[in-house]
């Protein structure tokens, strides 16, 4: 892969190309579709570029097409990217990110979203933001029980070696299986054929693919007021109370998560 140009200081634009050619070439050679999705699509089709508030290209792909772990970890990291499975939880549901560092000035930020296939439905769900009045606590638990059982700094570190290891990870393990059987969250629940069926737009000089069925899948996300711009729609989430996507179900209604301890 050959960059637009290998100055210190890059502009967005080179920053985004760089990183859009870098999606096409993974995806492509794995055999993945994937399309744009939530505000790029949204500012793709309308105005053309990313916002110019957004800090990252917001993709999707079908939860069954991902491939190895190991697989996606080498291709971005060797291209820069830090990659940050399902924030740092050590299991895969619905999102994948590509982070640029502080010495990195080629690439722009990515978040791979990741949807399942149900009666004839698209699902995405967010089992780290339960809804409801215990909803605060058990995504504390949840968090403490993720960061106990695989941490990634000094802190937890520490605090770790007050259990046993294999005891934390099945009291999590545990503890999960309980968090799925009784709670609910906002998924992102779109009709299938709005991912099945895409077309190729220009997107700063390259074909990518969004939902064939536009203007459709862009009202069902952001609703009726999709092609008027503000700012403030997408940033203050005005968006959120006319979306038909976001609906409110029970996180079982998706199989349970793998552990992996291995590779995440």
């Amino acid at each position: 892969m050959i960059f637009l140009n290998n100055t210190l200081k890059m502009n967005r634009k080179d920053q985004i190309i760089n990183s859009l050619l870098l999606l096409d070439e993974f995806f492509n050679s794995n055999n993945i579709s994937y399309w744009l999705e939530a505000g790029t699509a949204l500012s793709a089709y309308r105005d053309g570029k990313v916002f110019s508030w957004d800090h990252d290209i917001d993709i999707g792909i079908w939860r069954n097409d991902v491939p190895s772990i190991e697989r996606i970890r080498s291709f971005f990291k060797s291209k820069g990217f830090e990659v940050i499975f399902q924030k740092n939880f050590p299991f895969l549901d619905n999102i994948i990110q590509l982070r640029t560092s502080s010495s990195n000035k080629n690439l722009f930020d990515v978040d791979i979203y990741l949807y399942s296939r149900k009666d004839n439905f698209a699902y995405m769900r967010w089992l780290q933001k339960p809804e409801g009045i215990l909803g605060p606590f058990k995504q504390r638990l949840i968090f403490i029980l993720r960061n106990l059982s695989n941490p990634k700094n000094k802190k937890w570190e520490g605090l770790s070696r007050l259990f046993p290891k294999k005891i934390i990870r099945i009291v999590f393990k545990f503890y999960l299986v309980i968090h799925i059987k009784t709670s609910k969250c906002i998924f992102h629940r779109f009709p299938e054929n709005f991912f099945s069926d895409l077309r190729k737009i220009n997107f700063y000089g390259l074909k990518i693919n969004i939902p064939k069925q536009t203007e459709e899948f862009l009202s069902f996300r952001y609703g009726e007021d999709w092609a008027i711009p503000d700012s403030q729609y997408n940033q203050k989430a005005k968006w959120k109370s006319k979306s038909k996507a976001r609906v409110l179900l029970e996180m079982s209604i998706l199989p349970n998560p793998v552990f992996d301890y291995k590779n995440l």
